[in-house]
């Protein structure tokens, strides 16, 4: 059997041996044997050498001090080569490297028409409006080489003296209206205290239904709802858009909006929340209706809607209950109704609309006052951001309702829908039973249309 044995040699150093390595390196007995008095020698002397233990110590301390030595010069030669290297690598970093500034860190006021981008905030694969401003940020200086690589690196934040630099390396629909020095600690979106978004509307969606809800259909097998929803004609366009609201219509839109002021429980106002959830209650500190206006023989109105913080498809469902109530003259208090607990349908107007007007940062603002700082303020840039809004955003607006009659097909949709889903709309301003949502009932209902009109059942649109 070959087992290990260890061999003690004169440096003292112990290496591990097998009878295996022996045999290769004694082919012959005798050889062997004569190696085996001599390892008995040696070892022999070496007990006698350190048999006091002075002597080991000294030989110890010796050997130390030579492993010590073989160390430090091998860290005193790496020492000198990290030195050389830093000397050739700052020799040429003078040359590509800009000179360091200081950070400051400021509020920068922009505006943008977000067609054909894939949203605001950076994201890899995608074309963003942030991705374009870092790029102009860097080119124009306002962001060193050395932190080019990495937004993160700078603070970037989504929450304005228009700098040229910047302006000339943006596309012309996104612009930067100023910049604002800060505090250290600003942070766009949680000093944000709260957003002015603006919707616009042509006039015509006030044009009272031209008939009755119509029954809709449904699969018992796939369990989707079809409705037959009409398409807009040219032919009914022209005359629509010939439409003019009046003060009393017009008036009747404003006190509708004026509801919405103050706290409220807006979970009819969104999706997948219960009205018991505290996060539905919302702020809305005012809203302004603007006076018609005609653009291209179409008469449009501007809301301004004013809140704290809003929910998902909050302002499109605000905007369409007043569209709803105004164009069947439902009462007005239909909608303090909506802030119970009592759950309805209400749906969406078009997104086309809709756009953020500005943030606003007062109570930032005041204490920035208080300290004798420079305020966040858009309206010292008014004239150039409606400038902007008209030739980017509204324009695009106009084009496309000419185009694809989008709110027309909407209320189109709104109208095909039965009694039970908007049965709310009446003269008395009450909430029917048969209109209240209730989890499964809703779809037991579509069945049973189903198995009425299964057999005349063609194909049609969903909503």
């Amino acid at each position: 059997m070959t087992t290990p044995k260890r061999i003690k040699l004169e440096s003292t150093n112990e290496v591990e041996t097998t009878a295996e390595t022996e045999k290769i390196m004694a082919p012959s007995e005798s050889t062997e044997k004569e190696t085996s008095i001599s390892k008995k020698q040696d070892s022999v002397s070496s007990r006698k050498r350190f048999t006091t233990a002075k002597d080991r110590r000294d030989h110890l301390n010796k050997n130390f001090r030579n492993r010590k030595g073989n160390r430090d010069d091998d860290n005193k030669q790496q020492n000198w080569n990290n030195e050389r290297n830093k000397i050739e690598d700052k020799g040429d970093s003078n040359e590509s490297k800009e000179p360091r500034k200081p950070k400051k860190k400021v509020a920068v006021l922009v505006g943008f028409c977000g067609t054909g981008y894939q949203g605001m905030q950076i994201n890899r694969d995608a074309k963003t409006i942030e991705e374009d401003l870092f790029k102009a940020f860097v080119a124009a200086g306002a962001v060193s080489k050395d932190n080019s690589d990495d937004p993160k690196k700078v603070g970037l934040m989504r929450a304005a003296r228009t700098d040229k630099g910047i302006n000339e390396n943006l596309p012309n629909q996104i612009r930067m209206w100023g910049f604002v020095k800060v505090i250290r600690s600003f942070h766009a979106k949680t000093l944000c205290d709260s957003r002015i978004y603006e919707y616009l509307l042509p006039t015509y969606v006030f044009i009272p239904p031209e008939k009755e809800f119509n029954s809709i259909q449904s699969d018992i097998e796939t369990q989707k709802v079809f409705v037959d929803v009409p398409i807009a004609t040219s032919e009914e366009m022209i005359e629509k858009r010939k439409y003019r609201i009046s003060q009393e219509t017009i008036e009747y839109v404003r006190q509708g909006f004026n509801e919405y002021k103050g706290t409220h429980n807006y979970h009819n106002f969104t999706i997948g929340r219960s009205p018991q959830e505290k996060s539905c209650s919302r702020y809305i500190v005012n809203s302004q209706i603007s006076d018609p206006k005609l653009i291209n023989d179409v008469e449009w109105i501007s809301i301004k809607i004013h809140g704290q913080s809003f929910m998902l498809h909050q302002i499109r469902k605000m905007v369409s209950l007043i569209v709803m109530i105004v164009r069947t003259r439902t009462p007005i208090s239909l909608i303090e109704k909506t802030f119970t607990q009592v759950k309805i349908n209400i749906p969406k107007a078009p997104a086309l609309g809709l756009l953020l007007e500005r943030p606003v940062f007062d109570s930032y603002n005041k204490k920035a006052r208080d300290q004798g700082k420079d305020v966040i303020d858009y309206d010292i840039y008014q004239e150039q951001i409606d400038k902007f809004k008209d030739n980017y955003i509204y324009s695009k607006i106009f084009e496309e309702e000419l185009a694809e009659n989008t709110f027309q097909n909407w209320l189109n949709a709104v109208d095909q829908h039965t009694e039970r889903d908007y049965g709310y709309l009446n003269s008395e301003g009450i909430i029917p039973e048969s209109s209240i949502v209730k989890h499964g009932e809703r779809q037991k209902y579509y069945n049973n249309q189903c198995k009425k009109g299964k057999k005349n059942h063609q194909s049609h649109n969903y909503v």
